[in-house]
């Protein structure tokens, strides 16, 4: 392992000896090694706070296992700055299928590359270490790479506010020394490989209850969703940052940033990031599941997309569009023949940004195919003039409301921050003598929206 001038000169400076018997530092000797062994890191390696956090912390421990040798101070630093430099790549399936079929742990000193379908079967948990780097490989259409928890399966995702789990394309050349930042990716970048899936044994509006993903392959029992649980657990996800997704399997079949079917009440959604997805930054068929703390940025086509009779809640959403983008929501209503499963979901506290560049007007959001659910304090902030909502299904839209209502689309406190006025945003798609629940205002309100506070962690706030 090599070592920079300064460090040796330093080295040389100092006249620490372990020499079999105890040396007792004082606190400005312990500095001054820590300092030297973190001058070392950083002349060799990546100058980032990663590098001088576990150079530091390395040199830390060598001072109080070697008694105040200095070299094996520096040393240990150098060897906690390659670590974080250069982590083994660990491959995980090699195109196709791959299952896995026990407990398996990937840790946050490798990083694990992704490379076809990975499936996680029924009764088989992975679990992924706080701040684990995950890549995908960048195979498109039915080689596309996807991790799958099938129904029965989990994931246990937990990462914090420090240390994110990041998901992202084989061709990005982060690593743990660079934190959380690409050196190479950008917000915009999409579509460089598949998504993640989960799958459960949740209500679903579609025939006989069950139905097979989108986007990943067919003839396979592992993509098969839905049952009679909406207290089903596929697991935790929290602080994870998904990037890049979005391969097309084939037109019309594409991958999101993150896919849930059939999806419980007893699985954890939290503190997610999906940023430049190639269609929906997240799309949920059917369950139970919630989803708090969200942010989604740069997609092509919508934002939040619900399907099959969604019957959660998802609260406290950031969505921002790119140029391109479809619509901030989709929200379709059940698949079932008879209506006999409708399923009534929550949508609340969600900021929405739009961009001035955008293709299209008509990107608020669309409620279509007897969509049923309750919409409350909802900002449109930086959109462009003309812009309106998409579309609302009059079969099922039931106007202002306080709550989820069985059968029925309810809306409360829409706010567009816009100088049109409020006959141009709705655009003639409900009455307007119904729409008490939208207003205009020249200005943003205060309190309105999402609680952006706690998005600090993300790439794009941050």
């Amino acid at each position: 392992m090599k070592k920079s001038i300064f460090a040796l000169a330093l080295s040389g400076a100092m006249l620490f000896s372990s020499c079999e018997q105890e040396v007792v530092i004082d606190d400005a000797q312990l500095q001054a090694i820590v300092d030297a062994a973190v001058a070392a890191a950083l002349a060799n390696y990546p100058n980032t706070e990663e590098i001088a956090d576990a150079a530091a912390a390395a040199a830390t421990a060598a001072v109080a296992n070697g008694l105040g040798d200095i070299d094996s101070a520096i040393q240990d630093a150098l060897d906690a700055a390659e670590a974080l430099t250069n982590p083994s790549i660990v491959r995980v399936g090699t195109g196709g299928v791959t299952e896995i079929t026990a407990d398996t742990t990937w840790s946050n000193d490798k990083i694990w590359l992704m490379d076809g379908k990975i499936v996680v079967q029924d009764g088989v948990t992975l679990t992924i270490e706080e701040g684990t780097i995950v890549k995908g490989s960048t195979g498109t259409g039915s080689n596309a790479t996807v991790l799958v928890i099938a129904k029965g399966g989990k994931i246990n995702a937990v990462g914090t506010a420090e240390k994110p789990i990041i998901f992202t394309d084989a061709n990005d050349q982060i690593v743990y020394a660079n934190g959380t930042t690409s050196p190479n990716r950008s917000l915009s970048d999409k579509g460089l490989w598949g998504s993640i899936i989960l799958l459960g044994n949740g209500v679903v509006g579609a025939a006989n209850g069950e139905a097979n993903i989108e986007g990943v392959v067919s003839g396979y029992e592992f993509t098969k969703y839905g049952g009679s649980d909406n207290a089903d657990n596929s697991g935790v996800m929290k602080y994870v940052s998904i990037r890049h997704t979005g391969t097309a399997v084939s037109p019309g079949n594409e991958l999101q940033g993150l896919t849930m079917g059939g999806v419980g009440s007893g699985t954890t959604i939290e503190n997610i990031e999906l940023i430049g997805s190639e269609d929906d930054g997240i799309e949920i068929f059917g369950g139970a599941v919630n989803v708090s703390n969200l942010v989604i940025a740069n997609f092509d086509d919508d934002g939040i997309d619900l399907d099959q009779a969604y019957a959660g809640t998802i609260s406290n959403a950031v969505v921002i569009l790119a140029s391109g983008s479809d619509t901030a929501f989709e929200i379709d209503g059940t698949e079932e023949p008879n209506d006999a499963i409708v399923g009534e979901y929550t949508l609340q506290n969600v900021s929405v940004y739009g961009r001035s560049d955008a293709a299209k007007f008509d990107t608020f959001g669309n409620w279509k195919s007897d969509a049923t659910g309750f919409n409350d304090n909802v900002v449109f902030v930086d959109f462009p003039a003309g812009s309106t909502l998409g579309g609302i299904d009059a079969d099922t839209y039931d106007g202002a409301g306080t709550a989820a209502v069985e059968g029925k689309l309810n809306f409360r406190d829409f706010v567009a921050v816009t100088s049109d006025s409020k006959t141009d945003v709705i655009a003639g798609q409900v009455e307007e003598a119904s729409a008490t629940w939208i207003s205009v205002s020249a200005t943003r309100p205060s309190g309105k929206g999402a609680d952006e506070s706690v998005f600090a962690w993300t790439q794009f706030f941050n």
